[in-house]
């Protein structure tokens, strides 16, 4: 699928296919992006515990932490603040994915 690179990221890390975040778009126009929010927002919190449950240290993203810095902090360049977590939480799973999937080559490596 062209353009679903993250998308299809999501869906293997999150074991289930997610909403297409082009159909959270266009749903986001008539409710004045109300939807769009919500849905990154549940995304970001479905990340956290993925982190957690995988022993990634903090700091996560969240649910509270996607909706404030996009709601509260529109004026202080809150929208990159929020997506910056999401996507660092994002690198910090598929790092250790990696490690999980080929760590004895990596091990092995290196010493």
């Amino acid at each position: 699928m062209p353009l679903g690179g993250l998308q299809d990221e999501l869906d293997n890390i999150l074991g289930r296919r997610t909403q297409r975040y082009w159909v959270a778009y266009l749903l986001g126009v008539p409710t004045l992006f109300i939807y769009t929010l919500v849905w990154m927002a549940r995304i970001a919190e479905e990340l956290k515990a993925k982190a957690i449950g995988m022993d990634i240290p903090a700091p996560y993203t969240s649910w509270w932490h996607m909706f404030g810095w996009n709601t509260f902090g529109i004026l202080l360049c809150g929208p990159a603040v929020a997506t910056h977590r999401f996507f660092d939480t994002l690198n910090k799973i598929e790092r250790k994915m990696n490690e999980s999937s080929c760590g004895s080559e990596v091990g092995i490596s290196a010493a």
